[in-house]
């Protein structure tokens, strides 16, 4: 499989990247100029320098390509920062019909999921901004012809787990967090397996 990976330079995506190489996949690996390149050196690695939000660099990028993984979102939770969330899906869509690119996953929060608890409301108020960019997200993807994997997740961790928890329509039980080595895997698991449509999970980390 031929493998995009936006956000490649961030702590998750940097996983993704090893993950999709230590399975044999090829990788283009897509970050800002600004960027600090990946110290892994592959021969199956390629690195491109761009804009993820920009249509025309990702139509570039997407050409030739099996399918994408974007691990982009905020890495605070103002407007301007979570905005990459939907500003990137709209790149996404209009590059990919480009190149009739179909496969594509994406990380978002467990958030938009109906709240259980009290805790779970205050926090989406708290960080309504990650909510609402997140959403859009999804609904611009959902209204596109693309074949989607969505995966909406709680907190993220540094630890060495590599096991996660998928479950589709909602968050497993009591998954308030998962590593992100965890999300990497789930999201290398799902872009190598077919899908219709949008399709989206909760994932978590194990119990």
């Amino acid at each position: 499989m031929k493998l995009v990976v936006l956000g490649a330079n961030g702590r998750t995506g940097r996983l993704v990247v090893q993950e999709a190489l230590a399975l044999g996949e090829t990788v283009t690996a897509v970050m800002r100029p600004s960027a600090n390149r990946p110290s892994i050196q592959h021969s199956q690695l390629n690195v491109l320098l761009g804009d993820p939000c920009d249509p025309k660099f990702l139509a570039t990028a997407f050409e030739d390509q099996d399918a994408v993984i974007s691990t982009l979102g905020g890495r605070s939770p103002t407007r301007r920062a979570t905005s990459v969330y939907f500003r990137s899906a709209d790149a996404i869509v209009e590059a990919a019909s480009k190149v009739e690119l179909k496969r594509i996953a994406v990380t978002s929060s467990a958030l938009l999921f109906p709240p259980t608890r009290l805790t779970d409301k205050l926090l989406a108020t708290v960080v309504r901004n990650v909510v609402q960019s997140a959403t859009q997200m999804e609904e611009t993807l959902r209204s596109a012809n693309l074949e989607v994997t969505v995966g909406r997740c709680g907190f993220l961790t540094n630890a060495a787990e590599p096991k996660y928890r998928a479950e589709l329509g909602s968050l497993p039980v009591n998954g308030t967090s998962i590593s992100r080595l965890g999300l990497a895997k789930f999201l290398v698991d799902m872009i190598r397996e077919p899908a219709s449509g949008t399709q989206i999970y909760g994932v978590s980390g194990p119990v």
